[in-house]
């Protein structure tokens, strides 16, 4: 009966949504923002139906409100975990910029990478074997490169795009290579590198710390997913930042928790959709990105 209640009413609002009045469609917009995703196979039901563009924008911008304040709730959630998975984050984020997305599917394509590396990882296998391990399955298996655009695209930050072109950018490349890591038990983090974002591996025989917790004498080697998991020392970073006229900074070779890579991936998504020309894509990314604060 409460559901058949609720029915009615989001049927009767959508019908006021037409209404010339702003304050009466302001009012009406509020009752079924408070609907949350419960409403839109209301409202896209009704955009199908209708040809007046005020109708359809309205019913349009109502959508897009609704599935940012779930998002926001659901990153704020995120946030709060003992242990934020970074995949469910990145997960969040497509689905926010992508229509139709399919979390499980996904999901699965993630979980079947790892699956493969990790029948060919065992404990005694020394950090450097285990890192040709995943290598191996990620760039030779599953044939994952760099994107060789001279200009990032939006598109190319998204999971579902690396998953299925096999190719991404500096962080969105280095992203899920870092959750397949994670998720191999590999105690690997991101590095938030001016221009570039590599990853840390943090020495396996002490007692795992949390990323914010581990010295710079903690990190084994470094790796960059964009050059196929290459490993490299901490003089390579100095001659990087060298070149660029940077003044080095110890926040330059620490590891960061998965919290602060999330941010980045948000900063650098919205900077692409700003230079996209998509100006409201970009302030939405900024309005999620104050939930993770």
């Amino acid at each position: 009966m409460v559901e058949e209640a609720h029915n009615k009413e989001l049927e009767a609002l959508l019908r006021l949504m037409d209404d010339p009045d702003s304050e009466v469609y302001d009012q009406v917009k509020q009752r079924v923002l408070e609907y949350g995703t419960e409403a839109i196979p209301y409202l896209e039901s009704a955009w199908m139906k209708l040809t007046d563009e005020q109708e359809l924008e309205r019913i349009e911008v109502v959508i897009d409100e609704i599935h940012q304040n779930d998002t926001s709730e659901k990153l704020k959630a995120w946030k709060n975990q003992e242990k934020p998975d970074l995949l469910e984050a990145y997960l969040l984020l497509s689905a926010f910029q992508e229509p139709d997305f399919s979390f499980e599917d996904h999901r699965k394509s993630v979980e079947k990478i790892q699956r493969d590396v990790w029948l060919e990882m065992n404990e005694d296998l020394t950090a450097l074997e285990k890192v040709k391990v995943l290598n191996h399955i990620f760039y030779a298996v599953y044939g994952f490169k760099e994107s060789k655009e001279k200009k990032v695209s939006p598109l190319s930050y998204l999971i579902s795009n690396v998953l299925r072109v096999q190719k991404g950018n500096p962080l969105s490349l280095a992203l899920l290579y870092l959750i397949i890591a994670q998720r191999s038990g590999l105690p690997v983090f991101g590095v938030n590198l001016p221009y570039h974002f590599i990853l840390a591996y943090m020495d396996d025989t002490i007692p795992p710390k949390k990323a914010t917790e581990y010295y710079q004498s903690d990190v084994l080697f470094y790796l960059n997913p964009f050059n196929k998991g290459v490993i490299f020392k901490q003089s390579e970073i100095d001659l990087f930042l060298k070149q660029l006229k940077i003044e080095a900074s110890e926040d330059f070779y620490l590891p960061v928790d998965n919290l602060f890579t999330i941010k980045r991936l948000i900063i650098e998504m919205s900077l692409a959709q700003q230079r996209n020309g998509n100006a409201s894509k970009s302030e939405a990314l900024k309005e999620l990105l104050k939930a993770l604060d």
